[in-house]
């Protein structure tokens, strides 16, 4: 793992991977690896707190919405949190690992949901084809956030709603959470390899944090792709964030 912590790189001011196919595969093979466990690490680590996140954003979608694409969906709870808030009359739940979709099909309303084995870089969805894109902790493992973003403007109707809920960088608005996020560093590593049995997974998470772009960067690169009405919501001091827009009328 340590040689897959090496695979990330900053390019300019965005965030890309040094070997982007390596990189797909490392991440593929670990969250196939953790699938299992995967929830109840999260909502461990989170002392339930993800589930609210999702919540809030699945809140701040429109109420007119036909096709909602959760993308980097994993077991598909932000799609399961939007049906839950009445959002979107048909919600895809979209992941390049088909271990983690299944691994969320028991789930109540599960059967409401359409699960797509699809990369995130390359969507098998037609141009302007979903009403609202979100993510849950999924951007931060793109191997290129420009070309993902890239694809979700393409497959968003104008006027759509991009969301993003993620661990994104800390910068000096996030102070109060930083003893939260030091302790993460060293708790989730243990907890990984104790609870869920995969500590070199759970390495990944602290590093990527480190690694990934700032709420304020992540702001700008939607301002450059064209998304309007931009917005930062702080979860719980600062830990997390939702940032999202609106796709521009061209």
């Amino acid at each position: 793992m340590s040689e897959f912590n090496e695979l990330h790189g900053r390019q300019g001011d965005s965030w890309a991977v040094n070997d982007p196919d390596r990189h797909g595969r490392e991440v593929r093979s670990m969250f196939a690896r953790i699938a299992s466990v995967y929830d109840r690490m999260n909502h461990l680590l989170s002392l339930n707190l993800d589930r609210r996140w999702r919540r809030n954003l699945a809140r701040r979608l429109d109420d007119d919405l036909w096709e909602v694409l959760d993308l980097c969906a994993g077991t598909g709870d932000l799609a399961l949190a939007c049906r839950a808030a009445g959002k979107g009359r048909v919600l895809l739940a979209a992941d390049f690992c088909p271990e983690m979709l299944i691994a969320g099909r028991g789930k109540r309303g599960a059967d409401e949901i359409v699960p797509l084995a699809a990369d995130g870089l390359q969507l098998p969805l037609a141009d302007i084809s979903v009403d609202a894109v979100v993510v849950g902790f999924g951007v931060r493992n793109f191997a290129d956030v420009r070309r993902g973003l890239a694809e979700m403007t393409r497959v968003l109707r104008p006027g759509g709603q991009l969301m993003v809920l993620d661990f994104f960088r800390a910068d000096a608005a996030d102070a109060p959470a930083a003893p939260v996020r030091l302790l993460l560093k060293g708790l989730v590593p243990l907890l990984g390899r104790i609870v869920g049995r995969d500590g070199a997974a759970y390495r990944y998470l602290p590093s990527s944090m480190d690694a990934f772009l700032s709420v304020t960067e992540f702001g700008a690169l939607l301002r450059e792709f064209g998304y309007e009405d931009i917005f930062v919501e702080r979860q719980t001091l600062g830990i997390a964030h939702i940032v999202g827009g609106r796709r521009g009328h061209e």
